[in-house]
C-alpha cells in the first residue's frame, strides 16, 4: 500500500486574519486543535486549507467575484497586507513516506494558480476533507435526493456511470416527449383545414383526393379526375397542360411581360396611405442623374473661379507657416523683400486673413470637384442601365406603329445612345406615353383576371401543389413519430439494463459505507440510536438518480426523513457520521480531516463523545480542528494522545500582527493579565485548576470513577478532585490549612465536592463575583498548589508499579511525595506573591 500524503507544515501570511507569518509545524505532531472565541481567526486556518485546493482560488462562501452578498477573492487578503508590504499567500509542505514537497499559493491577482503539490494531494481527496459545522444540516435537510445521490456517487467514484445513467434518462425523456408531441400534427391539421375550406378535419389520402376531384377540379371540368394525389398522376399532368393553354388563350402572360418591360423604364407609385407619389425606373434614374450632374458642373465652375490661383497652392501653404499665429512674422516679404507695411495687405493680420481666404477657396473647389466626379459616375451608370432596358420595350411594340410611339421611342433610344457626346434627349413625351400605356395594361390585366373568376386552372394547380407539399409534411411527421416511438422503446430496454447494473454497483458500495456511518453515529449518539439507512428508489422507478436518508423512527413511522423527527444534534450527527465515514473509507491516499466548529449543536456529553470518537476511530488520520467551545477543547486535550496532537489557544487578535497564540495551558500571567485589563478571569481560573488537577491525577496514578456517560475517557473537574481526595485520604496525607482564609478550596477538595460550573463558558460566581474575590480565591489555590512541590522544586510525579506513594518524576530526585509545609506566618496572599 502506498504511503499516504499528509501536511508537514502550514504557513499563513497576509491571509485572512493572519498578517504576519504564522507557521504550524506538523512534522512531529501531525494533528492540531485550535481554540479561540469567535472572531479571533481560528477559522482562517481551515480557510487556508480550502483555498489551497480550490479550483478557482477562492472560498465557497466568498464566491469567484465580488457580487451581491459575496465578498469575492479580495477578502482572502488581510486588510493590512498591502500597507505592510506583505504578499498574501498560504505556504505548505507535504510529506509522503520520507519525501517532502514545498508549495505555496498566492491570494492576490486574477491568476491564483493551484500548486502542483496541492494538485497531487487533492487527487487523494475523493471526498472533500473540510467539514464546517454550519453546513452539516445541508446534506440532511436541504439537499435534494438527486443532489445527495450525485455527492455520494462521486465519493464512490461512480461519476462516469452516473453520467451515463443521467444522459440515458434525459435522452429517454426527450425522445418520449418528442414522440408524444402533437405540435406538428396540430399545425398541419390547421393548414389542411385552411386549404380545404374546413371540409377535411384530418389527413386521409382518400378523403383529400375526393376533395380535390369534387371541389377543386370538377367546377372547371367534371370529366377530369386524379387517380392519386401525386405529381406523376396523368390527371395532374393534364392540369398543368391546361394552365399553359389558359395563359396563351387569354394573352395574360404576354401582357404581364409587356408590363414588366414598361415598369423597368418608368413607373409612378402612389402610397396607399395617400402620401406623395414617387417615380422609379431607368428613365427616371437617368434624368435625375443628369440633373445632379448639371448642378455639380455649375458648382465646380464657380469654385474654380474662386480658386483660380490653385497653381500657387504650395506657395499659400508655405506662406501660412510663416504667418501662423504662433510663429514670429517676418518684417518683409521673403520673396521680393518688400516691407510688410508697403504690401497690398499692409499688415501681418491682414496677410493672415488673406491666406485663410485663399486656402478655404482651395478646399471648397476640391469638394466641388469630388462632387462632380461622383455625379459623372452616377450618370454613366444610369445611362448604361437605360440603354440596356430600352430594346425590350421596343420589341413589344407593334410594327404598324399606328400612334408613332415606336418611332418616337427608337429616336429617344438613339439620342440616349449619343450621350455624352451630345445632350440627352428630353424624356417628358416618352414618360407621358409610358404612363398612359401602363394604366391601360393594368386595366386590361385586371379585366382578364376578373373574367377568369374563382375557378381557373392556375388556381387549381396551385391548390393541388399546396396539398402535395402538405402530404409530404404529414408523411414526414408520421414517420418521425413512429421512429421516435421505436427509439424510445429501445432506450427503455437499454436504460433498464444499464440502470439495474449501476443500481447493483451503487447499492453494494452504499452498503459498505452505511455500516461505518452507523458505527460513527452510534459512537456520538449512543448504542440505542436509530440506525440511518441510505436507500435507492425501487427498481421500477424511472428515476434511479436519487438517494434518500431514512430512519425507522417508530413502528408507525417507518422509513421517514430524519429532518422531521431527529433533534438538531442528531441531524448534525447524521451528516457528520456520513462525511467522516466517507473520508475514512475513500481518502486513504490523503487521510486529512479539517473540522471547523462542528460541535455547536451538542451538549457536554456529546462533545465528550466526539472527542472519544476521534481518539478511538481516527488515529490514522491527520486532523486539523478549530472550535470556539472551550469545554470541548479541554475534552480533546484529555482524550487525545499528546504524542500526536498539539493544542493551541488564540488569546487575542492584534490588527497589526494577527491572532496571538498562547500555550494551551493557562498560566498565572494570563490570569493576571485579565485582571490588569479589568476583566474577569473566572474561565481561566477554572481551566487552570482543571489542568492542574488532571496533571496531578495522572502523576499520582489515581483511579478515577467515571459517572455513567455514553463514553469513557472523559473527566469532570469534580471527578478528578474526588479521585485525588480519596487517594490522599487512603495515604493518610492531609494538606495544611492556609493561614488567614477559610480554605474553601482545600476543604472541598478533600471532600471531593468541588462545585460544578454552570455553562461551558462561564463559571458560577465565586463569593460576590468581583475581581477582588477572584484574586483571593486564586491566592488560596496557589498557596495550596505550592504544597505539592517536591523538595527539588519540581511538581511532576509518577507512581511506579508496586508503589503506593508517587515519587518525583525527575530521575535524579525520585523523592516520595509529601506535602510541603507552608512557611509559618505566611498568608495566601503572600504565597500568591511568591
Amino acid at each position: 500500500m502506498a504511503d499516504p500524503t499528509l501536511f508537514h507544515s502550514l504557513t499563513l501570511e497576509g491571509f485572512r486574519a493572519y498578517l504576519q507569518p504564522k507557521t504550524f509545524d506538523l512534522s512531529k505532531k501531525p494533528c492540531l486543535a485550535i481554540f479561540a472565541p469567535n472572531g479571533l481567526g481560528k477559522s482562517s486556518v481551515i480557510d487556508a486549507l480550502e483555498f489551497l485546493f480550490s479550483e478557482h482560488g477562492t472560498l465557497e462562501r466568498l464566491g469567484q467575484r465580488t457580487l451581491n452578498n459575496q465578498a469575492g477573492p479580495p477578502a482572502l487578503a488581510h486588510n493590512g497586507s498591502q500597507a505592510a508590504g506583505i504578499a498574501p499567500m498560504v505556504k505548505f509542505t507535504t510529506i509522503t513516506g520520507k519525501t517532502t514537497v514545498e508549495g505555496s499559493r498566492t491570494a492576490t491577482g486574477n491568476l491564483r494558480p493551484i500548486h502542483a503539490a496541492a494538485t497531487a494531494m487533492k487527487a487523494g481527496f475523493v471526498v472533500s476533507p473540510i467539514i464546517r459545522g454550519y453546513t452539516l444540516r445541508t446534506f440532511v435537510e436541504t439537499h435534494s435526493p438527486e443532489n445527495r445521490y450525485s455527492d455520494v456517487a462521486s465519493w464512490l467514484q461512480l461519476s462516469p456511470l452516473v453520467e451515463v445513467q443521467k444522459n440515458l434518462r434525459l435522452l429517454r425523456r426527450d425522445v418520449k416527449a418528442a414522440a408524444e408531441s402533437a405540435t406538428e400534427q396540430v399545425r398541419l391539421a390547421g393548414l389542411l383545414l385552411t386549404e380545404t375550406a374546413q371540409a377535411v378535419q384530418a389527413w386521409d389520402d382518400a378523403t383529400v383526393l375526393g376533395f380535390v376531384n369534387v371541389s377543386v377540379i370538377a367546377p372547371l371540368d367534371p370529366e377530369l379526375t386524379l387517380a392519386a394525389l401525386s405529381a406523376e398522376d396523368e390527371g395532374y399532368i393534364e392540369v398543368g397542360n391546361r394552365v399553359e393553354a389558359e395563359e396563351k388563350r387569354l394573352g395574360l402572360a404576354g401582357l404581364k411581360q409587356i408590363r414588366n418591360s414598361l415598369i423597368a423604364l418608368w413607373q409612378k407609385i402612389v402610397p396607399e396611405d395617400g402620401g406623395d407619389a414617387t417615380c422609379s425606373g431607368a428613365i427616371e434614374a437617368f434624368d435625375k442623374a443628369l440633373s445632379a450632374l448639371a448642378d455639380a458642373k455649375a458648382t465646380e465652375v464657380v469654385e474654380r473661379d474662386k480658386a483660380s490661383g490653385t497653381v500657387f497652392r504650395s506657395v499659400w501653404k508655405e506662406a501660412e507657416k510663416l504667418f501662423a499665429d504662433d510663429a514670429t512674422a517676418p518684417d518683409a516679404c521673403p520673396v521680393c523683400a518688400t516691407a510688410i507695411s508697403d504690401t497690398a495687405a499692409g499688415s501681418v493680420p491682414a496677410i493672415r486673413d488673406l491666406l485663410m481666404t485663399h486656402i478655404e477657396d482651395l478646399q471648397s473647389y476640391n469638394d466641388a470637384k469630388t462632387a462632380l466626379d461622383n455625379a459623372e459616375t452616377a450618370a454613366s451608370q444610369t445611362h448604361n442601365r437605360l440603354v440596356a432596358r430600352l430594346p425590350a420595350m421596343i420589341e413589344h411594340l407593334s410594327d404598324d406603329d399606328v400612334d408613332g410611339f415606336k418611332t418616337a421611342l427608337i429616336a429617344y433610344q438613339a439620342g440616349v445612345g449619343g450621350w455624352p457626346t451630345v445632350n440627352a434627349p428630353d424624356s417628358s413625351a416618352i414618360v407621358a406615353e409610358l404612363e398612359t400605356r401602363l394604366a391601360d395594361l393594368d386595366h386590361e390585366i385586371a379585366d382578364i383576371e376578373a373574367k377568369q373568376g374563382e375557378h381557373t386552372w392556375v388556381k387549381v394547380k396551385a391548390s393541388i401543389d399546396r396539398l402535395l407539399n402538405l402530404q409530404k409534411a404529414v408523411a414526414l411527421a408520421t414517420r418521425t413519430t413512429e421512429q421516435l416511438t421505436t427509439l424510445h422503446e429501445a432506450l427503455v430496454v437499454q436504460a433498464t439494463l444499464v440502470s439495474s447494473k449501476i443500481r447493483e454497483k451503487v447499492q453494494s458500495l452504499l452498503d459498505t459505507l452505511q455500516a461505518p456511518m452507523n458505527d460513527i453515529y452510534k459512537e456520538i449518539q449512543g448504542t440505542n440510536a436509530k440506525l440511518i439507512r441510505l436507500e435507492l428508489p425501487g427498481e421500477d422507478d424511472t428515476n434511479q438518480q436519487r438517494m434518500q436518508l431514512v430512519i425507522d423512527f417508530a413502528d408507525n413511522r417507518q422509513s421517514v426523513a430524519p429532518g422531521g423527527y431527529l433533534s438538531d444534534s442528531q441531524i448534525h450527527s447524521v451528516a457528520l457520521a456520513l462525511r467522516l465515514a466517507a473520508i475514512k473509507k475513500f481518502n486513504s491516499a490523503a487521510p486529512v480531516i479539517a473540522l471547523d466548529d462542528v460541535v455547536t449543536s451538542y451538549d457536554a456529553d456529546h462533545r465528550r463523545a466526539i472527542g472519544a470518537l476521534l481518539a478511538k476511530m481516527f488515529t490514522d488520520c491527520q486532523i486539523i480542528l478549530t472550535t470556539h467551545d472551550e469545554r470541548f477543547f479541554n475534552y480533546l486535550k484529555d482524550q487525545l494522545t499528546a504524542k500526536d496532537w498539539q493544542f493551541a489557544r488564540i488569546i487575542g487578535l492584534d490588527p497589526a500582527f494577527g491572532p496571538r497564540f498562547a500555550d494551551h495551558k493557562v498560566t498565572d500571567e494570563m490570569i493576571a493579565d485579565r485582571w490588569a485589563k479589568g476583566e474577569s478571569a473566572a474561565n481561566e481560573m477554572r481551566q487552570a485548576e482543571e489542568e492542574w488537577l488532571l496533571g496531578i491525577a495522572r502523576g499520582f496514578g489515581v483511579n478515577v470513577r467515571i459517572r455513567q456517560l455514553e463514553k469513557a475517557y472523559s473527566y469532570e473537574r469534580s471527578e478528578l478532585a474526588s479521585a485525588i481526595g480519596g487517594f490522599l485520604s487512603d495515604l493518610k496525607l492531609t494538606p495544611a490549612d492556609v493561614t488567614g482564609v477559610n480554605n474553601r478550596f482545600i476543604a472541598s477538595l478533600i471532600k471531593g465536592d468541588i462545585e460544578n460550573f454552570g455553562s461551558h463558558f462561564q463559571d458560577a460566581p465565586y463569593g460576590d463575583g468581583s475581581i477582588g474575590d477572584e484574586q483571593t480565591r486564586w491566592d488560596e489555590f496557589k498557596a495550596f498548589r505550592q504544597q505539592f512541590e517536591c523538595v527539588c522544586g519540581r511538581t511532576r510525579y509518577q507512581r511506579p508499579f508496586g508503589l503506593n506513594k508517587p515519587v518525583c518524576a525527575h530521575d535524579k530526585c525520585e523523592t516520595q511525595f509529601a506535602f510541603k509545609q507552608p512557611v509559618a506566618g505566611t498568608t495566601a496572599a503572600d504565597a500568591g506573591v511568591r
